[in-house]
């Protein structure tokens, strides 16, 4: 059959314009308005954000204290090694041609706790001063506190205040220093009132007597309290998160009957490596530290009396690092940079509006932990999945248009596994849907292959009659 020159050009016309048509519509990013099929979607909801830092930690004494006395004072040792011994309780006993030098050597000591607990003092009022005349959350930092007409060099490595500590943190610090130096005064005060009474060299604290070493022209007392405390070590990244005053969980004989679980807090991080003390050779030989990373000590205060505890029992650690309340959560590759941002940290997700249309919302990220987040479940309305959904908190419609096709066309249930769940801030909306960070043309409609929720016989309410009323008219 003939076809003429005309139709042959007017059918190429045609079919190009189709092609251009398919392509527009087709291509990844189309400037024409297309429905976008939701593949991956994740239903928020609102709730307060924690990220954990778990980790192993061992039962050992709150503290050590070493009590020395000049051999040629000494009239008679009164207790052993392993020995309990009670706060002010009898260790030495002095010869009374001593007792006077000793007296003049403790009163030596608590002049200089007088000294030390005044110039912790002035630190205090100076700081919280700067403290009045900035904000809360102001640092220390030499250029706006004039740091180092506040704290000396000395004072300042003692106490681990550096350089940009929070002003309220740093007053904490010292605020606990103060406290300390006051007890140790009082401390001194009664082993001069005993000694001048009954020539006695006594024990600062309940305890245990560790070891008694004769060193040089003195025999020294190490006196392990019977106070305990939790101690953990952590790795260098760890350690920038770890803060004094963080609030811990502690699990003591996990998985057995005796299982008990305390509350506590960090009272300290060390600024050093961690040395080879009996804790950490503990640790070690539970293989619970990696021998060739640097690691850091960190000691956890507990809430209770755990005196029956022996020294060296494993326990697990939880420690609350950061808390965002009222945040969203959603897998961090789905944030999205824009390029050409001129801030680097600025972070976007793509999201759908109250009609259901595409757009690219801007959030901030406070942080980023490990946890599960299944995204399949949590498009399911009446699914709570990871983010757990209040009945009062169920929307009334979707915003999601969804179409009936085969089963098959589902995507099929992912096993949950542990992601890095980005804890963000939420936007205006009452509850969210984010989308992944597959690009989109924004304001575009979107659609999902099957209906949120399956027909359920139980939908059908005790009124069935009109609904059948209505069919058959």
């Amino acid at each position: 059959m003939y076809v003429s020159k005309k139709v042959k050009i007017t059918g190429a016309i045609i079919a190009i314009l189709v092609l251009v048509n398919a392509y527009l519509l087709l291509r990844e990013n189309d400037i024409i308005l297309k429905k976008y099929y939701i593949n991956d979607a994740h239903f928020a909801v609102t709730k307060d954000h924690e990220k954990i830092l778990s980790t192993d930690a061992i039962v050992t004494s709150s503290n050590e204290q070493f009590i020395a006395a000049p051999v040629q004072a000494v009239d008679e040792v009164l207790v052993t090694e392993g020995q309990t011994v009670d706060v002010l309780g009898e260790l030495v006993l002095f010869k009374l041609e001593e007792t006077e030098k000793e007296i003049a050597r403790l009163e030596s000591d608590l002049a200089a706790y007088e000294t030390e607990l005044e110039e912790l003092k002035s630190v205090v009022s100076q700081l919280e001063i700067v403290s009045t005349e900035t904000d809360s959350t102001s640092a220390i930092d030499s250029n706006t506190t004039r740091v180092e007409d506040i704290l000396n060099l000395t004072l300042s490595i003692e106490l681990g205040i550096e350089q940009g500590t929070p002003t309220v943190e740093g007053i904490a610090i010292i605020q606990r220093a103060i406290a300390e130096t006051e007890r140790q005064m009082e401390l001194l005060s009664s082993r001069i009132t005993q000694l001048s009474e009954n020539n006695m060299l006594t024990s600062p604290v309940d305890g245990i007597v560790k070891e008694i070493v004769l060193e040089g022209d003195s025999i020294i007392f190490n006196i392990q309290s019977t106070d305990k405390k939790l101690v953990t070590y952590v790795t260098p990244k760890q350690w920038q998160e770890v803060e004094i005053d963080q609030m811990a969980k502690i699990t003591l004989f996990k998985g057995q009957d005796n299982e008990l679980t305390i509350d506590g807090s960090v009272i300290e991080k060390q600024q050093i490596p961690a040395l080879e003390s009996i804790v950490f050779q503990e640790m070690k030989k539970h293989e619970k530290i990696n021998v060739n990373e640097t690691v850091y000590e960190v000691s956890i205060q507990l809430s209770e009396d755990i005196s029956d505890t022996p020294i060296g029992t494993l326990a697990n650690a939880d420690i609350s690092v950061n808390e965002e309340p009222h945040s969203l959560g959603v897998d961090n590759e789905w944030l999205v940079q824009i390029e050409n941002e001129d801030d680097d940290k600025a972070q976007y997700i793509y999201m759908l509006d109250g009609n259901g249309n595409t757009l690219l919302q801007p959030v901030e990220k406070y942080f980023v932990y490990k946890s599960r987040l299944n995204q399949h479940e949590a498009l399911t309305m009446d699914s709570k999945g990871s983010e757990e959904l209040e009945e009062t908190e169920q929307p009334t419609t979707p915003r999601i248009q969804t179409v009936n096709l085969k089963a098959e066309s589902k995507p099929k249930v992912v096993k949950e596994e542990l992601i890095d769940v980005a804890v963000i801030s939420g936007p205006d909306e009452l509850y969210p849907i984010f989308l992944d960070g597959t690009t989109r043309n924004l304001s575009a409609p979107t659609f999902l292959p099957y209906p949120l929720q399956s027909f359920e016989l139980s939908h059908i309410e005790s009124d069935w009659r009109l609904i059948l009323k209505y069919w058959l008219k």
